[in-house]
């Protein structure tokens, strides 16, 4: 079933990772990669550190900030029925320098999970613990020919305000 904004929301399930995460993070990194996808986002360096070392990053940083990102969550984000879905950052204590950059969420969806409505609801849930945290402003980014992330961007009231190139795309 597609999703559709009728507040009807799926069961969803947000966490931060824990060691014993090693094969479903692996999976997920896999299914990327078999999809020709180059890049992850939303994964604050998953991919480039031991595991185990990054696990414990993302954890602390909830409340002791990193250099480079400040605080933030890095969670996890699991259906109805204990699949996940994908991986959502929420950063609130960035430089206003990677707020420009990188923006203050970052949500991804493995491939086979996209198109039913997770990213949508990911972002709402980002949303509303931006306004717990008393953003009166959230940065938002994606690649410009993303066209289903710039519709719901769009779609939660964002409004494009700049164009970049990025890693050789151009991002907006």
């Amino acid at each position: 079933m597609l999703y559709e904004n009728n507040n009807e929301e799926k069961n969803m399930k947000y966490r931060l990772p824990q060691n014993d995460d090693m094969k479903i993070l692996k999976d997920y990194v896999e299914e990327h990669y078999s999809n020709y996808e180059r890049t992850l986002t939303a994964c604050t360096g998953m991919v480039e550190m031991d595991f185990n070392e990054w696990v414990q990053k993302v954890n602390k940083n909830v409340e002791i900030p990193d250099e480079q990102w400040g605080r933030y969550y890095q969670y996890l984000v699991f259906n109805d029925k204990d699949e996940l879905v994908g991986m959502l950052n929420i950063r609130f204590d960035l430089s206003e320098e990677m707020r420009q950059r990188y923006g203050d969420i970052g949500y991804a969806v493995r491939p086979s999970k996209r198109r039913q409505g997770y990213a949508s609801q990911m972002l709402e849930y980002a949303l509303n613990v931006c306004k717990e945290k008393n953003m009166k402003e959230v940065i938002l980014g994606c690649y410009k020919y993303n066209y289903g992330s710039n519709k719901i961007i769009q779609s939660h009231g964002g409004i494009l305000y700049k164009t970049r190139l990025c890693r050789e795309k151009t991002s907006q």
